[in-house]
């Protein structure tokens, strides 16, 4: 197990990773308006989210000898567990969970094809599929986030602000906020939505002991945003 100055070290590695990502603007995106070529940029965002917050935390928790996070919550976190309390999720009410997020993403949509408003907070940008072809992107650059994400902020930088400060609760609240800065492209309202999902993820983290479950949910409302809604107000249609 690392130590405190080993600790610091691996969290100076994993905040310049951060850093590295959010140099890109809108996820590494090209301007709104380039005119070619989007698959290269879906693609190019999903690479840069599996390497920097992805393989970054295999190999950081690696290298802290800390693998064994993976499947059961680190003791550190238990305190704030302890605080915030603690419950068990099925497989089943994670997908009920997922289906009320469903739920949301139809009331919404509903609500923006009667205002002919688009019900959204934040800028999406680049990363909003603009057409049928794109979907799938859209998916795939979903499941890539929902699990390269939860394992950078909700394991990795909480675990590593712990083993250098001690306090678990400022670990969490720094990777909320590193969180919604990752998400700066989507404006202020954006970033405040962000955070806040983060935190939300986070509190299903802990009382659940469960990363699966906040890799699942995240992954769920990325779907939402990206592949259900741009379906479900029209802004997308399956037919040729």
């Amino acid at each position: 197990m690392a130590g405190p100055v080993a600790s610091a070290l691996l969290l100076a590695l994993a905040l310049a990773a951060f850093a590295h990502f959010a140099r890109g603007g809108s996820v590494g995106f090209p301007p709104r308006g380039w005119p070619v070529g989007r698959p290269r940029y879906f693609t190019r965002a999903a690479a840069r989210i599996a390497l920097l917050f992805g393989a970054s935390s295999l190999l950081l928790l690696g290298v802290a000898g800390r693998w064994s996070a993976l499947v059961t919550m680190p003791r550190e976190f238990i305190p704030v567990r302890d605080t915030i309390g603690a419950f068990s999720l099925s497989a089943r009410g994670t997908l009920m969970l997922g289906g009320a997020i469903v739920a949301g993403a139809l009331i919404g949509a509903g609500a923006a094809r009667l205002t002919k408003r688009r019900m959204q907070i934040g800028r999406l940008g680049a990363v909003l599929p603009r057409a049928r072809a794109e979907l799938g992107w859209g998916l795939l650059l979903s499941l890539i986030a929902g699990v390269c994400e939860e394992l950078f902020f909700r394991l990795l930088v909480p675990l590593l602000v712990t083993m250098v400060i001690g306090i678990p609760a400022i670990g969490f609240m720094t990777a909320a906020l590193l969180f919604g800065a990752a998400h700066r492209y989507q404006g202020w309202a954006g970033i405040v939505a962000t955070t806040l999902v983060g935190a939300l993820l986070a509190y299903a983290y802990v009382a659940t002991a469960s990363l699966v479950v906040a890799i699942t949910l995240h992954v769920f409302i990325d779907v939402n945003a990206l592949v259900l809604r741009p379906l479900l107000t029209g802004r997308i249609s399956l037919r040729r």
